[in-house]
């Protein structure tokens, strides 16, 4: 799984990344944020604060950095299906965070294999991925 995410060419072009500290069932990510901070990159960590997500360089500093700033974002899912559409844990915290991105901002859906369906449902305040990552295998967002 790593391997494939460290290869991605937006991966190497961000300069800010936003991370997570796998919880659960998640993917963890130690040797890529460990990549991020090697190559000279910053990675961010999603905080909830209130009944939102806010980004620092770490969950427990109070320090917030605008969503603006980051590049590419890796994102935790329960599951994804082959339209790259997104299943988290319920809350809506990150379609929110999304929302607010740059719209230049690449967004990296991050899974284990068998966590990639045919169908997802999806809400109109739902937001895709460009890519989706697992242990196997890498799809990415079709271009027209």
């Amino acid at each position: 799984m790593n391997l494939a995410l460290l290869a991605l060419p937006e991966l190497e072009r961000a300069r800010t990344v936003a991370v997570y500290a796998a919880i659960g069932d998640e993917v963890p990510l130690d040797a890529v944020i460990h990549h991020i901070g090697a190559r000279g990159k910053r990675g961010l960590f999603p905080v909830v604060v209130g009944a939102e997500l806010e980004l620092g360089p770490d969950p427990a500093t109070p320090a917030r950095v605008p969503i603006d700033e980051v590049d590419l974002f890796l994102v935790p899912g329960q599951v994804f299906d082959r339209a790259l559409r997104r299943l988290g844990r319920g809350g809506g915290h990150y379609d929110r965070l999304l929302a607010r991105r740059r719209s230049d901002a690449t967004l990296v859906g991050i899974c284990y294999d068998d966590r990639v369906i045919d169908e997802v449902p999806e809400d109109p305040w739902d937001v895709r991925m460009h890519v989706v990552v697992t242990d196997r295998v890498l799809l990415r967002l079709a271009t027209p």
